[in-house]
């Protein structure tokens, strides 16, 4: 197995590592980056790698790049806000929640799955099916993954790691991206079952799709949540 950072792209990495100096305070807003040849010599990558992560950062909102002049480090991005979908998030402070895990079963990609996995139709696809709750059930988590014969996942991770987490030590792919869709929605009778209410209540569909360097997407979920007993929250990134 090649070790973590092997399987990171060198521009990602210049990118963290900047991002890191900017969140730490070591580098503050108006300050101006090294030039691409400093920071090529300091990384020991191209100038390619150095255009590559440094535009990352910029679509990210942690630099501004002028023409002519240089990049400069931006104040943080009020308009960005960042989520952390996790049961510890959607819990709360419930010391009494839970994860129950309701089965994992290897099917065939069908049309859906398909297109959000860019798989060809029939692909032999992991699914697993979580209920998160405290004194009620809150919501159902369905979670696809590439099915990879031969390795194993433990139970407990399968149960209680993150999806991006999960995702990672499944394929052992760098997980480059996540993309979050949040849509309502009422639910179905099985749905009504599962979440221990009525059908045709209201809901939210939470949709993850994480993606590879190579913007291959290695893992989608699907999280049904009772409108009810569920709330996001999301803050903006502080430095």
């Amino acid at each position: 197995m090649k070790p973590i950072s092997s399987l990171i792209p060198a521009y990602y990495r210049l990118a963290e590592d900047i991002r890191a100096k900017i969140e730490s305070g070591d580098l503050k807003p108006g300050d101006m980056l090294p030039s691409e040849t400093q920071l090529a010599r300091q990384y020991e990558v191209s100038r390619m790698t150095v255009r590559q992560g440094i535009s990352l950062l910029v679509k990210e909102g942690f630099v501004k790049s002028i023409q002519g002049k240089g990049s400069f480090v931006t104040n943080p991005p009020m308009d960005t806000l960042v989520l952390k979908l996790h049961e510890n998030n959607i819990l709360g402070k419930n010391e009494h929640g839970k994860v129950h895990l309701l089965s994992v079963d290897v099917i065939c990609a069908d049309k859906i799955i398909s297109d959000k996995l860019k798989v060809v139709h029939g692909t032999k696809i992991l699914k697993i099916i979580r209920v998160i709750s405290d004194d009620e059930p809150i919501a159902i988590d369905t979670r696809f993954l590439p099915y990879i014969k031969g390795t194993p996942i433990l139970e407990k991770e399968i149960q209680y790691a993150a999806f991006p987490d999960l995702v990672a030590h499944h394929t052992e792919l760098f997980s480059i991206r996540n993309s979050l869709e949040i849509s309502a929605g009422t639910l179905s009778d099985k749905e009504a079952k599962l979440l221990n209410t009525i059908t045709g209540l209201p809901c939210l569909y939470v949709e993850q799709i994480i993606y590879s360097a190579n913007e291959q997407p290695i893992g989608w979920s699907k999280m049904v949540c009772r409108s009810d007993r569920f709330k996001l929250k999301a803050v903006s990134q502080s430095f």
